[in-house]
């Protein structure tokens, strides 16, 4: 007889998948907008979700503030950190010519990664920290749903339904995206595009002080924690087109369950190598893949 699969299993992993691949795909909105629009290869962007993490869990921890109010203080200040960031330590690379500034974003982000988590962890400690919440639990057949997963996904949805609305409805948003289409063009109509990278760097990382919240309520995060997230989100906007949203969307959450499956069926250490496996195979299998893809 053969084996047929405990389908309680299966939904279970496929509702945590869906979890962790949502905080993925909004990891990677960030990051995809960035690169899409300014043109850096941010590597320090998961060290900045690491520190806001870290910082969520000790303003909950010591001041007990709600999640909401935490959210309200981290999303404007990720911005601030991201717009400072961008005209301190990317803009003066602006005018160099392209290998230059493609090696020289390079080294000030890989950078940034180091002396940011190294001053996490004297500041607030190596240790991991996890903002643990009481919650309600919904049982469906064997199927268990927390009240904290269905809040994550609400914010996550309701994240990255705002972010699109703003990049197609607000003037900001049409500068961003035609900056992102044709940079000269969009100058020759008056946008700033100096102006544009460093609001489009500083939204990425208010995006990423939104993940970094939602992230530490379910998973544990120390100050080195952030280059195997901005890895994974590398591997998102890859397959999923860089500055296109659905197709981030789509490759987070097919990320998310994969891993969810792989470390249930095989072993929890393959789970964090999955996704350089899978751009591995897509690259191999559809060599397209490697263009670049923005959307509009």
């Amino acid at each position: 007889m053969a084996y047929l699969p405990d389908f309680g299993i299966l939904a279970q992993l496929l509702i945590n998948g869906i979890l962790l691949g949502g905080l993925y795909a909004l990891i990677a909105f960030g990051l995809s907008v960035i690169y899409g629009v300014a043109g850096i290869l941010n590597f320090a962007h998961g060290t900045i979700l690491a520190m806001i993490s870290i910082a969520a869990a000790i303003l909950f921890e010591s001041l007990r503030l709600p999640l909401a109010v935490i959210l309200l203080v981290l999303t404007p200040a990720g911005f601030v950190f991201g717009w400072v960031f961008h005209k301190v330590l990317l803009s003066p690379l602006q005018a160099r010519e392209p290998h230059q500034r493609t090696i020289g974003t390079v080294l000030v982000t890989v950078g940034a990664l180091i002396i940011i988590g190294d001053v996490t962890a004297v500041l607030a400690g190596a240790e991991q920290r996890v903002i643990r919440l009481s919650s309600t639990f919904f049982e469906i057949g064997s199927v268990i749903v927390s009240g904290t997963q269905i809040g994550i996904l609400v914010a996550v949805s309701v994240s990255m339904i705002a972010l699109h609305l703003f990049l197609v409805m607000s003037w900001t948003g049409s500068s961003i995206r035609a900056v992102a289409q044709n940079r000269i063009g969009a100058a020759l109509c008056g946008a700033d595009a100096s102006n544009t990278s460093a609001m489009t760097f500083a939204i990425g990382a208010s995006i990423v002080a939104i993940a970094g919240v939602l992230y530490v309520i379910s998973y544990p995060v120390n100050p080195y924690s952030g280059f195997p997230l901005t890895v994974k989100a590398f591997s998102i906007i890859l397959l999923g087109g860089v500055g296109n949203l659905p197709g981030t969307l789509i490759a987070g959450l097919f990320l998310g369950v994969a891993e969810a499956f792989v470390a249930f069926y095989w072993a929890p250490q393959w789970a964090p190598a999955i996704s350089i496996i899978i751009v591995l195979g897509g690259l191999l299998l559809f060599p397209g893949l490697a263009r670049t893809r923005r959307a509009a």
